[in-house]
């Protein structure tokens, strides 16, 4: 149940990274804003996770580097699955970098490790919205300061107890 000051449920993102932190992190970030999440810690977990939540996953954020299938393949799959999903690319390796190493036409937008709850947020948002900014990627430098979500939420999120869309599921391999 929901109080007055939730942000309402803006939907679902997949989260996959074979680092739980950035997970867990990433997973605080989109609660805070109002989304669901779900995380994977493999690609073959984001795959399976994807698969049984298509059609309430909006978006994607995945690592570049992944054991097991590489984002390459997840990034197929997935968009196999649905040609319109907003993948975002999430990488400690530079940008030009990554986008090399995934070559796949249509990466809705690169977000740079470490990266904070502003810049995940913003991307999100972008990415759903459509807007033509979202290819951009690279995050205004303040956006990079800190990898860790903010120690404090914004003052207008609700409280850890109360905040909606929250699925609990992950997937490991």
């Amino acid at each position: 149940m929901t109080s007055k000051g939730d942000p309402p449920n803006r939907g679902t993102i997949l989260v996959v990274d074979d680092h739980e932190l950035v997970c867990e992190g990433i997973r605080g970030m989109l609660k805070a804003a109002g989304f669901g999440a779900l995380t994977a810690l493999s690609g073959r977990a984001g795959i399976a996770l994807f698969r049984q939540h298509a059609s309430e996953i909006r978006a994607v954020l995945l690592d570049l580097r992944l054991p097991g299938e590489n984002a390459a393949e997840v990034f197929d799959a997935m968009r196999h699955v649905r040609p319109d999903l907003p993948i975002i690319l999430i990488s400690g390796t530079p940008e030009a970098i990554a986008r090399q190493e995934l070559a796949r036409p249509g990466l809705t937008a690169f977000l740079q490790k470490p990266f904070d709850y502003a810049a995940v947020i913003r991307i999100v948002r972008e990415a759903l919205e459509g807007s033509p900014s979202r290819n951009r990627g690279d995050p205004r430098p303040a956006d990079r300061a800190c990898g860790a979500p903010p120690r404090h939420p914004p003052a207008d999120a609700p409280a850890e107890d109360e905040r909606p869309g929250d699925s609990e599921a992950r997937a490991r391999d």
